[in-house]
């Protein structure tokens, strides 16, 4: 009996669990580049001085990256593989989850342009990479279409998940005040 419940226990703690998704509010929030509810808060993160690096982490050119407290914070490329960097992990971004209610796919990053913030929701910091739909984005009715990325910030317990999510931001906070 005992060693029926030591498994029992061992494989609960090895079993891999999720971490917890952002809520609807924060990813708004993030896509919106603003605080949306007061259950969430928008921070931009400082950009001030913004590094690149050849060859930082397992052939990944770090090509944008800023430092948050002792972390690196930014966007690495290996050929055609591109992802988000945090502390001394890549999180490929063709392996982000797509949140539900949300477009599935994200358009083009551009470092460059990416609002790099940090949204707060139920006690969880969240990275938030938010940014215009490409080239079109950036001026006239495209600016509302938007895409983000989010990260779990902190000591993870869990293994970290990079999530994905896209949307017009007219019709998110539309279908959020129905939704009240």
């Amino acid at each position: 009996m005992k060693s029926v419940c030591l498994l029992i226990f061992l494989s609960g703690v090895f079993l891999e669990v999720q971490a917890k998704p952002p809520s609807r509010a924060a990813v708004i929030s993030c896509l919106s580049a603003k605080s949306i509810s007061a259950a969430t808060r928008w921070t931009l993160l400082p950009d001030e001085k913004i590094y690149s690096e050849p060859d930082y982490m397992d052939g990944f050119n770090a090509i944008y990256y800023i430092k948050s407290g002792s972390k690196a914070i930014g966007y690495a490329e290996r050929g055609q593989i591109k992802a988000i960097l945090y502390g001394n992990q890549l999180f490929p971004l063709d392996k982000a989850q797509p949140l539900s209610g949300f477009a599935p796919t994200p358009t083009e990053l551009d470092p460059f342009v990416a609002e790099w913030s940090v949204v707060t929701d139920r006690g969880t910091n969240f990275l938030c990479i938010s940014f215009p739909y490409g080239d079109l984005g950036l001026s006239g009715s495209f600016q509302k279409n938007r895409s983000a990325y989010l990260l779990a910030m902190g000591k993870a317990r869990t293994p970290r998940t990079l999530y994905s999510a896209t949307g017009n931001l007219d019709a998110l906070v539309t279908h959020r005040d129905k939704h009240r």
